[in-house]
């Protein structure tokens, strides 16, 4: 073989002969892009084309080379200086690449080749800049700081999470259940005790049928408004209905004008056919948010009472009325029947998973039309300026708490409001023609607008509160839990002494529900803040005084409802669940306490804690004997006694299990065994001369529900083990009714 051959890179054992690279000609975009050029100078026409003529240069080195010729040309990788990446939010970059990105001339490089020089936009390696290399790494830094000040154990989030694909309910922090995420004790021993004791599914199907069969043959009022008052029931009921409502609910939110609203209701008293549809409409809901603590002989219409029932049914009249309305023509009635909408449907328990929402909605339908604002002289007539103030303070007061009580961040966080509180004055002294505004009563002179004026002084610290405890990613230091203590306590502090509010006379003083709701709606708080520290105990003996600022709160919200409970008041059994988040904490907490070995710190009597859960276990159990509904509660707390007195009792673990059960069993019974039959559940939940009327069309052929009488005189009869009863093997999910995971936890999402 020739030798000349041997050399040529042809051969098949050639050896490589470096070759001098030839000058580039083309301009450097045009060579990146492997397109012609007609080397132009001093641009090229593609180049002055494309309007990139200022960027076109000729003979320069190319902007990055290639990992093989950087190594051929005995340039190392660290030492070569990487290209400029992407501004950063995180990152300061250096002079030059501001100035290159500032030119919006010079467009980036094709895909292909950052990909070869393994850099791209947005990905890990491209952060990285000329200007950084070779300074320290920030997360060092970070590290030193966190090894000089540890910070707090972070806790797992406290949320419920239920269900699945797209049939799924959430609740987060400060929802009164979401404390079941931190106690998988309570949910095993729950789910065991309905596993074992099948009574509990056999008395829930009882009950579905007869909700099922009720659905079908209730009632569907559809009225016209010259109908609308073949509506109302008799007068006796409506006029104590509307007192018991003043002497409560308007104690506390504003939405009505006694005086304007009594001279109305006055004129339906002589003529009702002569009576505004609004006004009746107004007179229903009113009725709708007592009507369930006035009934007084205990019947039941399936799950639901019959003054829950006949609530409900005013309800659905006053929705259909109201969409009917024109959005345009809106006037200070239909502002006044939103409100009451609110409060009727958390009165009797109405589509109580949507309340979040519906109080959210009624939020952004006010700052549509401009409550959040101020009226000042927009709005001319000082009547009108302070009912838009009133309105608008319970519309906000309505949707935080929905917010707490579903474990949601309030819409009002993100708000920026300037409308002033309402004044501090009685109606009498606000009236339509005056020309003036009325004249603030003086410090320590109360009136049914002080509610108001004293919430609102505490409201951006309870939304902000709210929004820290819901937040995603909630993890609160220790020293700023107790910060927001502090503030709590100072508002509470300012709040009237229970003796200073009943002191004067009628049209001067705080009722005592106004004073507790007060009092409620922030001392809430205390146990949603040091509830996460309490469950560390072991870890930090410091926590010892989380544990007993949740036990303080805790016992003063259930004493608190029970002061007003044997008061004869029992508004609030039904308006708020303070009394049920008590019991839970405590009974997790005394959980706790009993698996420390020795307790120094803090120590409170099993019996006195006992006490306060039994309390709460009675009101829920009178809660269910107004409405008809709520032994989900029942059940946690009922099981949670259990639990607890089964870490005293070891040896009666298995029978305390079944009164758990049997205690919810009995109050389902005493439910079923006063059911009315549906046609008589009709007569009473419509008035007669609504009957008469011909307007409703019942379907034929469907039997009554008769009440076996026998479940009266035998109930506790059959709650021996002997008689226990058996719902055949059927899955639980189709017994247990409303929401199976509630009663069940089998889906349960982690809240790791």
């Amino acid at each position: 073989m020739d030798e000349r051959q041997s050399a040529t890179p042809t051969g098949q054992h050639s050896t490589w002969i470096a070759r001098r690279r030839r000058k580039p000609l083309s301009c450097t975009l045009c060579r990146q892009r492997k397109l012609s050029c007609d080397r132009e100078r001093p641009a090229c026409s593609r180049c002055r084309s494309a309007g990139r003529g200022d960027s076109c240069t000729y003979g320069e080195k190319p902007l990055y080379t290639s990992r093989k010729e950087g190594s051929r040309s005995g340039i190392s990788e660290k030492s070569r200086a990487e290209p400029p990446s992407p501004v950063r939010d995180n990152i300061a970059p250096s002079a030059p690449l501001l100035s290159a990105v500032a030119d919006k001339n010079i467009l980036p490089l094709p895909v292909a080749s950052t990909a070869r020089n393994n850099i791209a936009w947005g990905l890990p390696e491209a952060h990285v800049t000329g200007a950084v290399v070779g300074s320290a790494r920030p997360a060092i830094k970070a590290d030193l700081t966190h090894l000089s000040n540890p910070g707090e154990p972070k806790s797992t989030e406290a949320v419920i999470f239920r269900g699945k694909n797209f049939t799924t309910q959430y609740y987060g922090s400060t929802n009164p259940t979401s404390l079941i995420g931190h106690f998988p004790e309570l949910r095993s021993y729950m789910r065991e005790s309905i596993q074992h004791h099948h009574s509990l599914a056999s008395v829930q199907k009882e009950l579905k049928d007869l909700d099922v069969g009720w659905k079908h043959e209730k009632r569907k009022i559809s009225v016209k408004d010259a109908e609308l008052h073949l509506v109302l029931p008799d007068q006796s009921f409506m006029d104590e209905a509307i007192e018991l409502y003043f002497k409560t609910f308007e104690t506390m939110y504003r939405i009505v004008h006694r005086p304007t609203f009594q001279a109305e209701y006055d004129r339906l008293r002589n003529d009702p056919t002569d009576a505004k549809p609004a006004l009746i409409i107004l007179i229903l809901l009113m009725m709708a948010t007592v009507s369930a603590v006035l009934e007084t002989d205990r019947t039941y219409i399936g799950s639901a009472s019959l003054g829950r029932e006949r609530g409900a049914l005013w309800i659905e009249t006053a929705e259909r009325w109201l969409r009917r309305q024109s959005k345009k023509n809106i006037y200070l009635a239909i502002w006044q029947i939103r409100c009451l909408l609110v409060v009727a449907k958390q009165m009797n328990r109405y589509k109580k998973k949507q309340m979040w929402s519906v109080a959210g909605d009624l939020v952004r339908e006010g700052m549509a039309a401009g409550f959040h604002r101020d009226p000042g002289h927009k709005v001319r007539s000082p009547f009108d300026q302070e009912m838009r103030r009133r309105l608008w303070a319970t519309m906000i007061e309505l949707e935080l708490q929905a917010s707490i009580d579903r474990g949601m961040p309030s819409a009002l966080a993100a708000v920026r409001m300037d409308c002033a509180p309402p004044l501090d004055v009685d109606d009498e002294d606000l009236m339509p023609d005056f020309e003036r505004a009325p004249v603030p009563r003086p410090s320590g002179e109360y009136t049914a607008t002080s509610f108001l004026c004293l919430a609102r002084q505490s409201f951006d610290l309870r939304v902000c509160l709210n929004s820290r405890m819901n937040d995603l990613d909630a993890n609160l230091p220790y020293e700023e839990v107790t910060r927001y203590e502090e503030m709590v306590l100072a508002e509470l502090n300012k709040l009237p002494r229970p003796t200073e509010a009943s002191n004067g006379s009628s049209a001067r003083k705080l009722t005592g529900l106004a004073r507790t709701v007060l009092d409620l709606q922030l001392r809430q708080f205390l146990i949603s803040l040091h509830a996460p520290f309490a469950r560390q105990i072991e870890s930090n003996s410091r926590y010892t005084v989380s544990r007993m600022v949740c036990f303080n709160a805790a016992a003063s919200l259930i004493e608190q409802h029970w002061t007003l409970l044997e008061d004869k008041n029992p508004i609030l059994l039904l308006f708020r669940h303070d009394y049920f988040r008590a019991a839970l904490s405590l009974a997790h907490h005394t959980y706790i306490s009993s698996q420390i070995q020795v307790d120094f710190y803090f120590s409170v009597s099993h019996d006195t804690i006992m006490q306060f859960i039994q309390k709460a276990l009675s009101m829920l159990e009178d809660s269910i004997a107004y409405i008809g509904t709520g032994f989900t509660f029942q059940w946690y707390i009922s099981a949670a006694s259990s639990l607890l007195r089964s870490l005293v009792q070891t040896e009666r673990s298995a029978s305390l299990k079944q009164e758990a059960t049997n205690q919810v069993v009995k109050q389902y019974y005493r439910v079923l065994a006063s059911q009315e039959t549906f046609s008589r559940a009709k007569e009473r939940t419509c008035p007669f001369h609504f009957q008469q009327s011909n307007m409703l069309n019942t379907p034929p052929n469907l039997p009554d529900v008769i009440t076996n009488p026998a479940e009266m005189s035998y109930i506790d009869s059959l709650f021996s083990q002997s008689q226990d009863l058996d719902p055949s093997d059927a899955p639980f999910s189709q017994y247990f009714f409303g929401d199976p995971a509630a009663w069940t936890f089998d889906n349960l999402w982690g809240v790791e």
